[in-house]
């Protein structure tokens, strides 16, 4: 690399962050891609383990079907003749298979516990959809130009008070009276 290159990719034009609205957006579907991504690996790799867990098993249940032969074929030919050897090997062929079982046990559990957390993570993470809905309609709705104002029309004041020139009437003042003191 030479010192005129970046060690960064550039930047695209799309990934330009020009508001928080932006980067709020950019920040959720980030999210959840890496959290959808994080999972289904979690599930391929505690799979992986599970499967390696059945290979060692079966190459196990083959070397102590061989073992447990020749234990056999030894005590068939020659019953006189210890066969301590075989039959210790055979010993600690049948602790590993049991501690194999354990470890496979472990594995289904966890994968079970995995899965389980997985639906219910990314359920949750449907959380993270609705806000990047909520922010995309925020920017269409701040981006989408204005219509222009409609001038309103305005209504006679008879209207606005609530009452018609109709039913308004004339209030009579009161008239001096006719018999007045001298």
């Amino acid at each position: 690399m030479t010192s005129i290159e970046s060690p960064r990719k550039p930047a695209k034009s799309s990934d330009k962050v020009s508001s928080p609205l932006h980067l709020l957006q950019t920040l959720t579907r980030t999210l959840h891609e890496h959290l959808a991504d994080a999972c289904t690996q979690a599930e391929q790799d505690a799979r992986k383990a599970l499967d390696k867990l059945q290979r060692q098993q079966e190459k196990l249940d083959l070397k102590l079907g061989q073992t447990r032969d020749k234990l056999d074929a030894r005590t068939a030919e020659q019953p006189d003749k210890p066969a301590g050897k075989t039959r210790k090997k055979l010993a600690e062929l049948e602790a590993a298979k049991l501690e194999l079982h354990e470890a496979r046990l472990k594995a289904e559990s966890y994968i079970a516990q995995l899965s389980s957390d997985v639906r219910q993570t990314l359920r949750l993470a449907k959380g993270l959809e609705r806000i990047d809905g909520q922010v995309s309609q925020a920017l269409e709705k701040r981006d989408a130009p204005k219509p222009p104002a409609k001038p309103r029309a305005r209504r006679p004041a008879a209207q606005r008070n609530g009452k018609g020139t109709a039913a308004r009437k004339p209030t009579a003042k009161p008239k001096p009276s006719a018999t007045a003191p001298n």
